[in-house]
């Protein structure tokens, strides 16, 4: 098989955890499996060019983002006739539905956020009802699909065990780390208070962020605040330097969709993980048994100290959340499933 992978650029989390990483899985299967975005959309977040175009027009910088990939991706209507079928992460070209009818090609839309909230909701159903296979990145996403299309098929958000992996590299500080990008700070800044109560009571411990630049609202002291540049090579290193993750959010219809990624990320390096009960972080952290569940204020702190000081507990988890990535959430494992049900709409 040939199959043409849409996807919104090299560097969404989205587009390398759903898409990217299977590439050498299909090679390794006999099928290619071609992963497209285009120029001059290399990156998830806005550049300064848009920021600029804000300033001086009034347009919104997501906006303007958005209206150039749409620009960017009509050579999309000329070359995806080559190719088997389509694998498409998200909502590309919502205005091209007519065109896509014309070239007769399955395709598989696939999408790991409650994208109907964000990308319009009569454009995403009418996605899923031409689509000849849906792949949904959890049961909340599955249910809303399979009301539209019954070829509906649960495929979580994977990992690729063999770049991120534990180094079990001794630190010298306790550090929390957090990685992400900048559309998801809000989550982080609605924890800034137990997070800056805790380094205030523990001044050998510390924050380090994994981004594209700094929270405007975190304000540390520079012995307590690391910032970290994301590169996609320097992930596992990055990762393995934290003592354990976070990854807070809010209870919202947005959030239960998440499908837990960087959360995920923390448990494949062996690094134990507190997280907001909400979507699927509920379902990881219990069958896991790698971390601590947290809502309010109070229960971050104490999460904190208790991985702070427990030792022995932290080694226990972070051992069982390597096991239970390499069990339920390997992408070499997920690669044979998804190969099959692609294969059935050939």
């Amino acid at each position: 098989m040939k199959i043409l992978g849409l996807i919104s650029s090299l560097t969404d989390p989205a587009s390398r955890a759903r898409i990217i990483q299977y590439k050498d899985h299909f090679k390794e299967s006999g099928h290619t499996l071609t992963p497209r975005y285009f120029t001059p959309i290399k990156d998830a977040d806005p550049q300064n060019w848009a920021y600029h175009v804000k300033k001086i027009t009034g347009i919104n910088e997501w906006r303007s983002l958005n209206l150039l990939k749409a620009a960017g991706r009509i050579p999309l209507l000329f070359s995806q006739s080559g190719y088997d079928i389509i694998w498409q992460n998200r909502l590309l070209h919502p205005h091209h539905f007519f065109w896509e009818t014309k070239l007769l090609k399955p395709v598989v839309f696939d999408f790991d956020d409650a994208i109907w909230l964000s990308e319009g909701k009569k454009q995403v159903i009418k996605k899923i009802e031409l689509s000849s296979m849906v792949f949904a990145g959890n049961e909340y996403l599955a249910e809303f699909a399979k009301k539209i299309n019954n070829n509906t098929h649960v495929i979580p958000t994977t990992i690729n065990t063999n770049l991120l992996y534990p180094q079990n590299i001794l630190q010298p500080h306790f550090t929390i780390g957090w990685i992400g990008t900048e559309t998801n700070f809000e989550y982080l800044e609605n924890i800034y208070q137990p997070l800056r109560d805790f380094l205030g009571a523990n001044k050998d411990s510390r924050l380090m962020i994994v981004s594209s630049h700094l929270p405007d609202f975190i304000k540390l002291n520079t012995n307590q605040l690391i910032f970290k540049q994301w590169k996609v090579e320097k992930e596992n290193e990055y990762i393995n330097e934290f003592s354990v993750g976070i990854m807070p959010l809010a209870d919202t219809e947005w959030t239960r969709g998440k499908c837990s990624y960087k959360l995920l990320q923390y448990l494949a390096c062996g690094i134990p993980a507190i997280a907001s009960p909400i979507g699927t972080n509920i379902k990881i952290i219990k069958e896991s048994n790698a971390g601590i569940a947290a809502s309010s204020s109070e229960e971050w702190l104490a999460a904190l100290l208790k991985i702070k000081n427990e030792k022995k507990l932290n080694n226990l988890w972070g051992t069982n959340g390597r096991k239970f990535i390499e069990e339920k959430f390997c992408s070499l494992k997920w690669s044979d499933t998804i190969i099959k049900l692609i294969k059935t709409v050939s």
